[in-house]
């Protein structure tokens, strides 16, 4: 029988997986950001998230393309929820993961800890496959 505390540890685990294979190589300790978006006058060009050094002067610095965005806030939000959110949530469910399998009766770990439990179940609904 899966627990939800197994729910809180797969999701963990896949997280981790997921940002250990969208870091740039050498550049584990940049966060992601916006590096460029267009202006009216460039037209209808996207925006770009990175990870390295910000602003595009920094020639001798290597920069990592990430994605595109559409519009500055959605390529803010990407930034946003890059690697290291990624790796801040799954230590997170890791430790109450930790603390429910300690504390809790599998039967009680949902009502104990709802919130990380949807969050598991969102990162884990992302990953099924049919």
């Amino acid at each position: 029988m899966t627990t939800p505390a197994d729910e809180l540890k797969t999701a963990a685990t896949t997280l981790r997986q997921l940002t250990a294979a969208i870091h740039a190589p050498d550049l584990t300790d940049q966060a992601w950001h916006t590096e460029q978006c267009a202006d009216d006058e460039q037209g209808n060009c996207p925006c770009i998230v990175a990870q390295g050094a910000i602003g595009l002067e920094y020639g001798s610095v290597p920069l990592y393309y990430v994605a595109d965005a559409e519009t500055p806030e959605l390529a803010a939000y990407i930034a946003a929820m890059g690697p290291n959110v990624g790796d801040a949530l799954a230590d997170w469910l890791d430790a109450e993961a930790r603390r429910l399998a300690a504390t809790a009766h599998p039967g009680w770990q949902d009502v104990v800890s709802p919130r990380a439990l949807a969050v598991a179940r969102a990162v884990n609904a992302t990953t099924h496959t049919t």
